[in-house]
């Protein structure tokens, strides 16, 4: 979400001169070079509060102090980055309105039900967050996949607009730190084969698979190793780990800053990403971007982002994912061909476009 907003945002102040945008919040900085942030406007307020502020007050920062200082602000059109924000529409509203739809995690959540009071209170915030998604005059999504599942629970498919995002320079250019010194910093041998994967460590993120595609990877005989960066391991997945004797092989790096993230990229393998749902899934592309040969799920918008420059392991057997990591270790030429189909296929995901594209909408909805 934070990639999304900060790459739109510069990228419309650039090349869409005729239209004045402002942010209603504070962008973070991880996905920035240097950790800036990026501020615009007269709400300097974090969509999070510090660390030790209870729950509480982050459920009264996130939905009644920020949508009412989104709605004192005069615009003559309101663009939701993120829908799990669609709640800031509900009231007041006086101008077109757009949401960003990202995913429909909420929808699931919401389906699942609640098994206690936290969970109960949790959905019925989820629902007045998605009864105000449904009231946006207009939709962007990210692939044709989304969009197909959009409308299904909207029941049309009316001003729904498909925008890819796009890939940042950094991840096409090859400066910065070697691979050889990544792999020195986090003391990884520089023959082993590194198996990345990118992104939170939560259920729907298959951690379990990636954990025994390298186990039965390093189990053939293959020095693998595996990179984890964006996300803490949980104690059942260290306990895993330790259980198949590989812990000592493998190196997280947590909230990871974009000049981590590309050199993590640079300095790996492959990108093993066995997603079970994503609306989009931005490592695939910056693997791609950055030469680097994808293996994934293909699930929700995966298939669609990796086209046909990546391997796509369809169920959800680890086998398939094994075999498929143990064919790159031993063809060079299949994995040459990846990674030209990859840089090839990044190269047409351009933020620019994004922004041209959303301009476009604004100016629509504006007339």
């Amino acid at each position: 979400m934070d990639r999304y907003a900060s790459r739109l945002t510069e990228h419309l102040r650039r090349y869409a001169t005729d239209l004045e945008v402002r942010l209603a919040g504070q962008i973070a900085g991880l996905t920035t070079d240097g950790g800036r942030r990026n501020r615009s406007g007269p709400i300097p307020l974090p969509l999070l509060p510090a660390p030790g502020f209870q729950e509480a007050r982050r459920y009264l920062a996130r939905y009644y102090r920020y949508p009412r200082r989104v709605r004192s602000q005069r615009a003559d059109l309101i663009h939701v980055l993120d829908h799990s924000y669609a709640h800031v529409l509900r009231a007041g509203r006086q101008a077109p309105t757009i949401v960003t739809v990202h995913d429909l995690l909420p929808v699931l959540t919401v389906e699942r039900g609640a098994a206690g009071f936290r969970d109960r209170i949790r959905n019925r915030l989820l629902e007045w967050v998605l009864n105000a998604l449904r009231r946006a005059d207009a939709w962007i999504v990210a692939t044709e996949w989304m969009r197909s599942e959009l409308a299904d629970w909207l029941g049309h498919e009316d001003r729904i607009h498909v925008i890819p995002f796009g890939v940042d320079d950094g991840f096409l250019t090859r400066t910065g730190e070697t691979p050889e010194a990544t792999r020195k910093r986090l003391d990884i041998p520089q023959s082993a084969f590194v198996v990345l994967h990118v992104g939170s460590v939560g259920p729907r993120k298959n951690l379990p698979a990636v954990i025994a595609a390298v186990h039965g990877l390093r189990a053939s005989g293959t020095d693998a190793w595996l990179l984890q960066v964006g996300g803490t391991l949980t104690p059942d997945q260290r306990v895993d780990l330790a259980a198949r004797g590989i812990a000592a092989r493998v190196r997280t790096v947590g909230e990871a800053a974009e000049t981590e993230l590309r050199a993590a990229y640079r300095a790996a393998d492959v990108l093993l990403f066995p997603s079970h749902y994503e609306g989009f899934g931005f490592p695939v592309l910056e693997a791609m971007a950055s030469g680097l040969p994808v293996v994934t799920s293909g699930a929700g918008g995966l298939a669609e982002v990796a086209g046909d420059a990546a391997i796509v392991v369809g169920g959800r057997e680890v086998e398939p994912y094994v075999v498929a990591l143990r064919r790159l270790t031993m063809n060079a030429t299949w994995r040459e061909q990846l990674v030209r189909r990859g840089l090839e296929r990044a190269k047409k995901f351009r933020w620019v476009e994004t922004a041209r594209r959303t301009a476009e909408l604004y100016r629509t909805l504006l007339h």
